[in-house]
C-alpha cells in the first residue's frame, strides 16, 4: 500500500514539474531518519491472543439493556534482548463500531456499562458490525496486581496523552482496574513515576466485553463478535 502511494505521488510530482517547470525549485532535500533502540522487545499472549466467548445464546441477552460478559484472562509477556524502557500502545482495529457511544479521535470511548466490576468510566473499543449495527464493545487491561518486571513487582503507569511520548505518567492502583485502550501504558519501580528498564515483563491480560441491546440486533441469524486490538511496543 505504501509503495503504491509513493509511486503515485512521484508520478504527480513529475507531471507538475513538466507543466510548471518555470517555477520549480533548484534544490531538494534528502532526509535520513530512523531511531536507535536499546533492545528488541517482543510481546506474547497465550492462546494465540484469542479471547473466545463461544456460543452466546440470544435468549440470555437483555432486550433493552446492554449485556456484560465475564472477564477473560490470558498470560501476557514482553521479552527484550537487553534491558529497555518500553511502553505499550493499544490500537483499535475496529474503529467506529462501539455500541451506545461515539468514539473519540483515539478510536476509544467510555463504555456504557460497568467493566471489570469497577464503577466509573472504562475506555473501550468496538466489537465490529453486524451489517450496519454495532455488536457491542470491550475493554483490554493488564491486571496491575499481576505484573512483574524481571521477577520484581512494579507499578503500572499510564498517559492520557493522545498517543504521544511526552506527558505526565499517572499510577494505576490494583483497585482501579483501568483499560489500556486509548492510552500509553508502562511500568515503574514501586513508588516511582519513571519508567523502569527490564528484560522480561509478565502478567495477566484481561478482556471484558458487552453486547448491544437485543432489540437493536437481528437475532434471526448468527452474529460473530469481531473485536481486534493491536498491542504495539513503544520504545521510550
Amino acid at each position: 500500500m505504501h509503495s503504491n502511494l509513493i509511486k503515485n505521488t512521484f508520478a504527480v510530482a513529475l507531471l507538475a514539474a513538466a507543466v510548471g517547470s518555470a517555477m520549480a525549485a533548484d534544490s531538494v532535500d534528502v532526509k535520513v531518519i530512523g531511531q536507535i533502540i536499546p533492545a528488541a522487545c517482543t510481546p506474547t499472549i497465550s492462546g494465540g491472543g484469542v479471547i473466545d466467548y463461544g456460543n452466546i445464546k440470544a435468549s440470555t441477552l437483555a432486550a433493552d439493556a446492554y449485556t456484560t460478559l465475564p472477564e477473560m484472562q490470558l498470560d501476557f509477556s514482553l521479552v527484550c534482548d537487553a534491558p529497555a524502557k518500553v511502553a505499550l500502545m493499544a490500537i483499535n482495529g475496529r474503529p467506529g463500531t462501539m455500541a451506545g457511544v461515539t468514539e473519540s479521535a483515539l478510536h476509544a470511548a467510555y463504555a456504557p456499562v460497568i467493566m471489570f466490576n469497577t464503577p466509573g468510566t472504562t475506555s473501550s473499543v468496538g466489537l465490529g458490525l453486524d451489517g450496519a449495527t454495532p455488536i457491542g464493545g470491550y475493554a483490554v487491561r493488564i491486571a496491575a496486581d499481576t505484573v512483574t518486571a524481571d521477577g520484581n513487582a512494579v507499578d503500572t503507569l499510564v498517559q492520557d496523552n493522545n498517543y504521544t511520548s511526552s506527558g505526565t505518567y499517572i499510577k494505576r492502583t490494583v483497585g482501579n482496574l483501568y483499560s489500556i485502550n486509548g492510552r500509553i501504558t508502562t511500568w515503574a519501580t514501586p513508588g516511582s513515576l519513571t519508567p523502569v528498564a527490564f528484560k522480561v515483563l509478565a502478567g495477566k491480560l484481561g478482556v471484558q466485553a458487552y453486547i448491544n441491546k437485543a432489540s437493536a440486533l437481528d437475532l434471526t441469524h448468527v452474529i460473530h463478535l469481531d473485536g481486534l486490538t493491536t498491542l504495539e511496543v513503544v520504545y521510550l
